[in-house]
């Protein structure tokens, strides 16, 4: 939310986004004790804030309901119910998933080798080889199109050193296929998929000195940070890439529906469609990624933050797109089960996003089980405790597990 709308009693989360991508973003954990407190951060120029509605002693409206309850309202196509042609859905995305992890997990090696070169080429000052980064995104929407998880799920099996390489291509993957689930043409995903590759160029032509500061940025320093969108618009078209709607993605993915967004304040519809979407991955995996300075926050929790920053950073209507997209409990997401068993989710759910497909693989001690296909869309139906749902979602690093191997 708006810094400005900050009231005492709130509890402000530490979101574990860098000043870096986000400069205006206040995220000094703890509790709003004052209106000065407020008025401090507006006057040092912060602009946005993260409000956890589950602490501190400000009264939200309670309903009784989970985020993800609250999530899953907003994003539901169909009515709560299982049945046979839903269940086929469902095994039939988990056979795609298995059929296309191998070319996945080849086609992440080879972009992550791709992306390195551009990158380290474009801090020494030359131009990226767009050829090659058109094959590049070809091959995403290509598997993409033959499933719609296996690519999703390797962004969630990222090093925390690689970050940078990693960065640009997960959200160039995760636009691609959130472009495909609207509906865009796939001559507008070939596009789409370019502007998120490049979407932070330009912070390779920041200075060093300004990047790799130690603490807090002097106010000039974070106008040259919120400078990137601007120097990476410029490179590329420079590069020889003409498209207009790849070179305002690349603008305008850190404007905001509020206005609070650099580097023109654009609001509401003013910003391009390919800047809205891209804002949403760019967000998404920056908040779920893990740092040398922070472990990753879990998909459910960082897509409840993003719910409750609907309308304001996020054009209405895109975050509750992309939940869709990419599941409450994303492909890989390690589930406690209401039997107290544990298993890898491995098909979301579009229309049930609450009861995607899950591969229980451990008991309730998380030692190594028989595992078996349970499709919680088709335990709906049942009656009384045998009905199972999804109690926790859990980080399989405080269990030094690799899910890996369940996913496909």
């Amino acid at each position: 939310m708006c810094v400005g709308d900050l009231k005492v009693g709130m509890f402000i989360a530490d979101s574990g986004l860098s000043w870096l991508e986000h400069p205006n973003l206040y995220a000094q954990e703890g509790l709003v004790t004052s209106q000065e407190l407020v008025d401090s951060l507006v006057k040092e120029g912060y602009t946005d804030v993260f409000v956890d509605p589950a602490r501190g002693t400000y009264v939200f409206e309670d309903d009784g309901r989970t985020p993800e309850q609250h999530m899953a309202d907003g994003v539901l196509a169909a009515p709560e119910r299982g049945d046979w042609s839903e269940a086929k859905i469902m095994l039939d995305r988990h056979d795609a998933l298995r059929g296309e992890m191998n070319t996945a997990r080849r086609l992440y090696a080879e972009a992550m080798q791709n992306v390195r070169m551009f990158l380290d080429a474009a801090r020494d000052g030359s131009m990226p080889e767009i050829a090659a980064c058109e094959v590049l995104v070809e091959q995403v929407i290509e598997s993409l199109l033959r499933s719609d998880d296996a690519l999703i799920s390797l962004t969630k099996l990222k090093t925390f050193d690689e970050y940078t390489y990693t960065h640009s291509i997960n959200v160039s993957v995760l636009s691609v296929s959130f472009g495909k689930s609207l509906q865009l043409p796939k001559s507008t995903l070939r596009l789409l998929g370019l502007a998120g590759l490049f979407h932070d160029l330009g912070k390779q032509r920041v200075p060093q000195h300004v990047l790799n500061k130690p603490g807090k940025l002097s106010p000039e320093e974070f106008e040259v940070i919120k400078s990137h969108p601007e120097r990476g618009y410029a490179l590329c078209a420079s590069s020889g890439i003409k498209d207009a709607a790849v070179l305002r993605g690349i603008l305008e993915h850190h404007e905001k529906c509020n206005g609070c967004g650099y580097p023109a304040k654009l609001t509401g519809e003013a910003v391009h469609l390919f800047g809205r979407i891209i804002s949403v991955a760019d967000v998404y995996d920056a908040l779920t990624s893990r740092r040398v300075y922070k472990g990753g926050m879990l998909p459910n929790k960082a897509l409840s933050i993003m719910y409750n920053m609907r309308g304001e950073d996020f054009f209405p209507g895109m975050v509750e797109r992309f939940i869709k997209t990419v599941g409450i409990y994303p492909v890989g997401s390690l589930v406690r089960l209401s039997d107290f068993s544990h298993g890898v989710v491995v098909a979301a759910n579009p229309s049930l996003p609450l009861l995607p497909l899950v591969k229980v693989a451990f008991d309730e001690r998380m030692r190594p089980r028989s595992q078996v296909l349970v499709d919680l869309a088709q335990e709906k139906t049942l009656q009384g405790p045998r009905a199972r749902k999804i109690v926790d979602c859990l980080d399989p690093r405080d269990y030094k597990l690799d899910v890996t191997p369940l996913v496909g």
